[in-house]
């Protein structure tokens, strides 16, 4: 599953205009930038649409500005990985410092595999009800 998704693999050629409108559509944001997705949250809830509940989002701090926080949220996204045998290496501390390339190419990664597994589950998601009504604070990036 996972290992299928190569680096020559098209979905690493999605630009990022096609990441922000999947994003921005699914999880009712407005990224601009793929640094806002450093905090880890949204890629959280993404994983959640795709297993829902194999992690918890009421564990998930969406309002994350702090590094010591964005760790947190990849260490909920790393523990969703192990419960569904992903084995995915999460590289934390590039995704974490806000990396342009790492957060892209992951961003990249977990597009192709929610086009792979996730079905028809992304039309019935509240991803704003799912959040608590919060909206993830991207003022970081």
């Amino acid at each position: 599953m996972a290992e299928a998704i190569g680096m020559m693999e098209g979905a690493f050629f999605v630009p990022k205009t096609e990441i922000f409108a999947w994003i921005n559509k699914t999880l009712k944001v407005n990224i601009t930038k793929i640094e806002s997705l450093a905090s880890g949250s949204l890629y959280c809830q993404i994983f959640d649409i795709i297993h829902p509940g194999k992690l918890s989002l009421s564990k998930v701090s969406w309002k994350a500005k702090l590094a010591h926080e964005f760790i947190n949220n990849y260490k909920i996204l790393q523990q969703a990985f192990l419960k569904c045998n992903i084995s995915k290496t999460i590289e934390v501390d590039r995704l974490a410092r806000g990396i342009y390339q790492d957060n892209l190419e992951f961003a990249q990664w977990l597009k192709r595999y929610f086009d792979l597994h996730c079905g028809g589950r992304a039309e019935a998601y509240d991803a704003v009800a799912k959040r608590g009504g919060q909206e993830p604070d991207l003022s970081f990036a």
